[in-house]
């Protein structure tokens, strides 16, 4: 499946932020396309680590169903 992947951290100071662009990856489901990226260990709960992606299929972000997951 084709997947879109944007990365997220957040700050006290400058709250919540994307880095980087849009990613698009070809991977089996949401959370491997989400490790696929940067290989760190993720979870849907938990403390996190200050890294979140949002994981979609589609072509529109705002329309579709997503999944997040946050580093750890």
């Amino acid at each position: 499946m084709h997947y879109s992947v944007q990365i997220f951290t957040w700050t006290a100071r400058q709250g919540v932020h994307q880095v980087g662009s849009v990613i698009e990856v070809d991977a089996p489901n949401p959370k491997a396309a989400a490790v696929s990226l940067l290989g760190l260990r993720l979870d849907d709960s938990g403390t996190s680590s200050r890294l979140a992606v949002r994981v979609w299929r589609g072509e529109d972000p705002d329309k579709v169903d997503c999944d997040c997951f946050y580093y750890h």
